[in-house]
């Protein structure tokens, strides 16, 4: 199928519920191929609507972007999720070509994915799986719980992989490709001598050794908080990019209202 036969397809789902067909053009492409292998997936099955299990089995296909990358982290994949809603729901007897509408709980999910999405300039397919943990009562939450999948540590994830591919400014990229792996810093008697005690036990066999054990140690042990931190600094740099598109399109409207030179101002008309 085509990018515009996509596209085409993606925009007929979602006019079907009044309420979603505004959001067609936030969807990124992966998006909305996403809901077109949903709709397949439901034919497939021989179901004749688009529930959550079906919008999992669409990211899933997919195959690329944030939510098949968290997807596959978590040891998620495709036959897995078709066995367990096959177990549950079984196949139905709808023709290929019936209808889909989405149903309640799918609905919902969209539109969760809509209001994670808000501040990006698109909404992604990891958006559409914000959607999915954040409901977490359908087919789809179920199958991942089936699975073992923690859904609150998966949303956590999903927001570190954003804050590791939120696209920086041209400054900051600059900044960045200085950046080394080396860090100096003083530590106290106490530190310096669990240092020492792990050089001299041969557990690690530099000090600089021992000091980058002990953080990632200190990490590991600790990443509740830093899949919260992470999640944090995702909010923070999609609202500094928002924030950015507000000023460069006030800046923008504000330089076209301005007279060129030459030109009268608009205070120098007649009434």
């Amino acid at each position: 199928m085509s990018e515009i036969d996509i596209d085409q397809e993606a925009r007929r789902m979602l006019s079907q519920q009044a309420s979603l067909e505004r959001f067609f053009v936030k969807f990124s492409e992966r998006a909305r191929r996403a809901l077109v292998l949903a709709q397949e997936e439901a034919a497939l099955l021989g179901h004749n609507y688009i529930g959550t299990e079906h919008l999992l089995l669409g990211l899933l296909r997919e195959d690329t972007g944030i939510a098949a990358d968290v997807l596959k982290e978590f040891d998620v994949n495709l036959q897995q999720v078709r066995t367990i809603i096959e177990r549950i729901v079984g196949r139905g007897d709808a023709a290929p070509d019936a209808g889909h509408p989405f149903t309640p709980r799918a609905q919902i999910v969209i539109t969760l994915a809509v209001s994670e999405a808000w501040r990006a300039p698109a909404l992604g397919t990891e958006h559409i799986l914000l959607g999915l943990l954040r409901e977490g009562e359908g087919l789809a939450a179920g199958a991942l719980e089936t699975l073992g999948v923690p859904l609150e540590q998966m949303r956590l994830r999903v927001y570190r992989t954003m804050v590791n591919r939120v696209a920086m400014p041209e400054i900051v990229r600059e900044l960045f490709k200085a950046k080394s792996n080396v860090v100096a810093c003083r530590v106290d008697d106490l530190d310096l001598d669990a240092i020492d005690a792990l050089v001299e036990a041969s557990v690690r066999t530099t000090r600089s050794d021992a000091a980058s054990w002990l953080i990632h140690a200190g990490i590991d042990a600790h990443k509740d908080i830093f899949e919260s931190v992470y999640a944090t600094v995702a909010e923070i740099r999609l609202l500094r990019t928002k924030a950015r598109a507000i000023v460069q399109q006030v800046t923008k409207s504000g330089s076209d209202a301005l007279p060129k030179p030459g030109e009268p101002s608009s205070d120098n008309e007649g009434d």
